[in-house]
């Protein structure tokens, strides 16, 4: 080959060369990319964008930027995609960029697949990433916030003035929970014996009503018969209702000169009352009977020892506005242990996440495969079953809890009356795990209680305040209501 041919020749490829650098470098579409179809798109900002930055859906490029424009006081892009590429209803485009400092592009989602395919001529919305000088402004207003904040403390605690207050502060709580203490310690026995003359006034108002109600009833009765009977001879009834009343005025008479008399402490009635040693051999003679009574359920058997609590709770969850209910009953087959089964209207269920493929064909035989997530509330009723421990004044619970396994801890103080409580349950969730639930109970006597606390503080969309009631049915309680029912139905 001559040196001209040769010369020619090399002139050929490096000319093919340089074409193809050109149409590498300036994004000229060929072949199957010849045939790019146009979107715009309206962003706030564009800083840093340039023409011929990539376009990408789900980090794939499908695309170029081809022009950008300023219409108005926004930047008006226009974006070249790739033929196969389609978009949907609901498509949306953001400026991002690739990492912290890499170069910027345009991320495009094309909306569900299952809407209409985007109308021809529709002007995307795009957003726009916060940029980094907005970063240094923001982190620039928060250091001077703490500036200020860091100079006024500094201005009221520093040197010896600072000092000073401070050991007021310190000094006036330490006084404030000696006085606190003291006045606790000073009133416990009057809290407690108040409450044990309530319990005892509200046991007798329990066993009389019934009587009095019935009494009333009959009283009724025989007022309605009498009318009924001498409704022509109205002024003999006057008369024998005023005869009545007059005797009914003297028995009065009778019963506060009784009174008068028990309250001076005359007769057996006001030694008993006013007495105090009578009261003291009477409480001890009640105690022994207690004790025999004790020894002879002792005797009885292991089964006959066993004790049933119903319960009934309520509760309010403002955050949520929701509630929760629970109903059921604790079976202590010792002293020490204990099972429980409640049935419990949970506010929220078990949220359960499912995973949901669609993949797409195109005409050009390219698969397109989109994942979604859907989340499903379920079980809104829920079950506990749980077998408990009791150790000193620590319980141990484990089991079900609402449905799922869990474990929970009870602290008792002031005499069974305040207990603390903390469950962890749902350990499978799959956003944040466990169920958390912190609880603090105060018993009225010794069926009714209060309680509030704090649901699932660990996640925020599921957490709130609780507070909320309920009572307790213990053996004797229930006996009586049976016995009570049982009356009424004859």
């Amino acid at each position: 080959m001559s040196p001209t041919a040769r010369i020619g020749l090399f002139m050929i490829v490096a000319l093919a060369v340089l074409g193809l650098f050109i149409v590498k470098i300036e994004e000229i579409p060929l072949g199957a990319k010849s045939g790019r179809q146009r979107v715009q798109a309206v962003f706030s900002s564009v800083a840093g964008l340039d023409e011929k930055s990539p376009v990408r859906i789900a980090g794939v490029r499908v695309g170029i930027v081809e022009t950008i424009a300023l219409r108005g006081d926004q930047a008006l892009v226009t974006l070249a995609l790739d033929p196969g590429v389609r978009l949907h209803r609901g498509a949306h485009a953001e400026v991002t960029s690739l990492g912290l400092l890499g170069d910027k592009y345009v991320e495009l989602y094309p909306g569900n697949l299952s809407e209409p395919d985007l109308e021809p001529g529709t002007v995307l919305g795009g957003t726009s990433p916060i940029g980094f000088d907005q970063l240094l402004k923001t982190a620039d207003d928060i250091g001077a916030d703490i500036k200020a904040v860091t100079a006024s403390l500094r201005g009221s605690l520093g040197g010896p003035e600072g000092e000073k207050r401070l050991d007021e502060i310190v000094e006036n709580i330490r006084q404030l929970t000696a006085d606190v203490r003291a006045m606790v310690a000073a009133n416990r026995s009057n809290v407690d014996q108040t409450l044990e003359n309530f319990k005892a006034f509200s046991t007798t108002l329990r066993d009389e009503l019934p009587r009095i109600a019935d009494k009333l009833n009959a009283l009724a009765d025989r007022v309605d018969g009498v009318v009924a009977e001498n409704r022509e001879n109205l002024h003999d009834s006057i008369d024998n209702i005023k005869d009545l009343s007059g005797r009914l005025r003297t028995t009065a008479d009778n019963l506060n000169a009784i009174t008068t008399k028990i309250a001076r402490g005359e007769g057996t009635i006001g030694k008993l009352v006013n007495d105090e040693e009578t009261v003291n051999n009477l409480n001890s003679t009640l105690k022994s009977v207690e004790g025999g009574v004790e020894s002879l359920r002792n005797t009885l058997g292991r089964a006959e020892r066993w004790t049933l609590d119903l319960n009934l709770r309520a509760e309010a969850l403002p955050d949520l506005d929701d509630s929760r209910t629970a109903f059921g009953l604790d079976l202590h087959t010792t002293e020490k242990r204990f099972f429980r089964l409640e049935l419990v209207d949970s506010p929220s269920g078990k949220l359960r996440t499912t995973t949901e493929t669609v993949t797409t064909v195109h005409p050009d035989g390219r698969r397109e495969v989109v994942t979604y997530e859907k989340q499903k509330t379920t079980d809104t009723y829920t079950i506990n079953a749980q077998v408990g421990y009791h150790v000193n004044d620590l319980t141990l619970r484990a089991g079900l809890f609402e449905s799922t396994g869990g474990v929970g801890i009870d602290a008792a103080m002031l005499r069974q009356k305040l207990r603390l409580s903390l469950e962890a349950y749902d350990w499978g969730r799959e956003t944040k795990p466990p169920h958390l639930r912190l609880e603090t109970r105060y018993f009225f006597g010794g069926n009714f209680f209060a309680f509030a606390g704090w649901d699932d503080p660990r996640w925020s969309r599921r957490s709130s305040v609780l507070f909320g009631g309920g009572v307790t049915w213990r053996d004797e309680d229930l006996k009586y209501l049976l016995g009570t029912a049982a009356a009424f139905g004859r």
